[in-house]
């Protein structure tokens, strides 16, 4: 290996630009004592040329360079050899890239990035920032230009066309270097094209290969029950997410085993399924299990209803808009409304204008509009993915009470969440779907009954806390608006004659709200009792 040798690799495919790129180059000043040599290589496929090219120069510094770049600083090499001088363990510099690659791979498109470049016909300066010092250290460098101090074999055998410079970044990285971004005063390359192409074979081999050392791990969550043709549906929407470094908890109940026998291929083809079958639990038994699941490694949760699904990039967009907004704990969106023959019948009706777009709520702003519209809008346990620093001792719910059969589990949780955090809510894209049909617990007789018990309970256990309900005139006006909704309840459950246990459950609460009217607000609620729940038809 020479030590005082520069080699300046070149893929030649378009004779115009190549020989526009070599032009610029006998404009460059070689540091003195240093030999430089040019080694063009041809051949389709880009990365084996580089590979072929670095194995017969014995050049201990090398340049890969796209022939579509001009290079605009004439004292770049003294430049790239003083900062690799300055530290044996930088492996890569680049003069731009992405500091943290997005989760759709590509580094260019990243939304957190460093550097300089002139762009286009025009030479239009980009200036991304963020090099305060001699250089910044950065995933990836960008694929039209990096400079090397050592050799590591380019990943012929996943990439042919693009996306080689991200994983040659990568492997440095794996081997303990660091990939840098120099610092400049005016752009030192010009790039003559705008248009990026990119080859999705290799986009979805470099996320394949990659993921999991970039990426923070999503736990996802499926509690089932006896539902295995819907199960199966959202089994495979967790499967086929675009975002690839999730696991995926599954904790199952069913009487038989038709579950078990659905989920065995996919376990012998996945490793990343985590399947429980528990015959003889309950369904808090069940519940139960699957909210004990803690995975430390895990930064983000997000649980899939069995009978719900998953658009294929929903993981990768919401982590995406975590990695870019620490002060968020939920991120949501708009869903759609799915029949039992997994039909699409339309997005669910946003109860706020303002969430007919796409926006960050602070909590508190966000906990008003679920409460004074009584809709929760931040939707089912599968529409959100949660940020798990932020739940209560990794648990759902917002308070240790309640328990059993809450029906506001998922908004409770949101309270939780939201006194922890922000909302970004995703208005203008469906990310996921919810099923309706006839199993749902939403179609039990009493489950208006149990809507508005379970509300009173958010309602008291907020008041204690006092974090988003501070003032009596606050809970005054929450308790009145309950007492209204609670009344038609009753009146509905009269006119069609429905009577049971969780009616007169409803009715005790109703006399408890009231008299926190009169007694300052001390809301000391009945014990809940639903009795047996039937599917005899619905009161809402």
């Amino acid at each position: 290996m020479d030590e005082k040798k520069i080699a300046i690799i070149i893929h030649k495919t378009d004779e115009k630009f190549f020989s526009g790129l070599l032009e610029s180059l006998e404009q460059l000043e070689v540091p003195e004592g240093y030999d430089a040599e040019v080694l063009p290589v041809e051949g389709e496929e880009k990365f084996f040329a580089y590979d072929y090219a670095m194995n017969q120069s014995d050049a201990k510094y090398k340049i890969y360079i796209d022939e579509k770049i001009s290079v605009r600083q004439k004292n770049i090499l003294s430049d790239l050899l003083k900062i690799f001088q300055a530290d044996e363990k930088i492996g890569v510099i680049g003069t731009s890239g992405a500091i943290e690659i997005s989760t759709h791979g590509i580094c260019f498109d990243s939304a957190k990035r460093c550097g300089k470049i002139f762009l286009g016909a025009n030479k239009v300066a980009k200036d991304w920032g963020g090099v305060e010092k001699d250089f910044r250290e950065v995933e990836s460098a960008d694929e039209f230009f990096i400079a090397t101090q050592k050799d590591i074999s380019w990943r012929q055998d996943l990439f042919k066309k693009s996306f080689g410079v991200s994983a040659q970044c990568s492997e440095f990285r794996r081997q303990g270097y660091k990939c840098v971004v120099a610092k400049q005063k005016k752009p030192a390359l010009w790039l003559r094209e705008e248009k990026f192409f990119y080859d999705e074979q290799d986009r979805n081999n470099f996320l394949d290969e990659y993921s999991g050392e970039m990426f923070p791990l999503v736990s996802v969550v499926i509690p089932t029950y006896n539902r295995p043709k819907y199960f199966q549906i959202a089994l495979e929407s967790a499967l086929n997410q675009t975002y690839r470094h999730l696991e995926i908890f599954v904790s199952d109940n069913s009487p038989n085993d038709k579950t078990e026998k659905l989920i065995q291929p996919y376990l012998e083809k996945d490793s990343r399924i985590k399947y429980f079958r528990h015959k003889n639990f309950s369904a808090n038994d069940n519940w139960n299990f699957a909210r004990a699941y803690n995975n430390p490694d895990a930064e983000f949760v997000n649980w899939l209803m069995d009978d719900d699904k998953f658009y294929p990039r929903k993981i990768e967009k919401m982590v995406e808009i975590f990695r870019n907004n620490p002060d968020v704990s939920i991120v949501s969106s708009v869903r759609d409304n799915m029949d039992a023959n997994g039909k699409i019948t339309g997005r669910i009706e946003n109860p706020h204008e303002i969430l007919n777009r796409t926006l960050k709520l602070k909590g508190e702003e966000a906990f008003k509009i679920m409460f004074d519209t009584g809709k929760n809008f931040i939707g089912e346990p599968t529409t959100a993915l949660l940020r798990k620093k932020c739940l209560r001792d990794n648990d759902l719910c917002r308070a240790e009470d309640e328990t059993g059969f809450f029906a506001l589990i998922d908004m409770s949780t949101w309270c939780q969440l939201l006194s922890e955090g922000n909302l970004f809510w995703i208005g203008d894209e469906s990310l996921s779907a919810f099923r309706n049909h006839d199993e749902q617990a939403t179609n039990w007789s009493g489950s208006g009954a149990f809507f508005e018990v379970s509300r009173a309970k958010l309602l008291q256990n907020e008041w204690q806390k006092k974090f988003f309900i501070k003032t009596e005139y606050e809970i005054r006006e929450r308790i009145l608006q309950w007492i209204y909704t609670a009344s038609l309840r009753l009146m509905n459950a009269h006119m069609n004659r429905y009577t049971g246990p969780e009616i007169k459950t409803l009715e005790q609460t109703l006399i408890a709200m009231s008299k926190a009217l009169a007694n300052g607000y001390k809301i000391e609620l009945p014990p809940r009792d639903y009795g047996e729940k039937t599917k005899s038809g619905r009161i809402s």
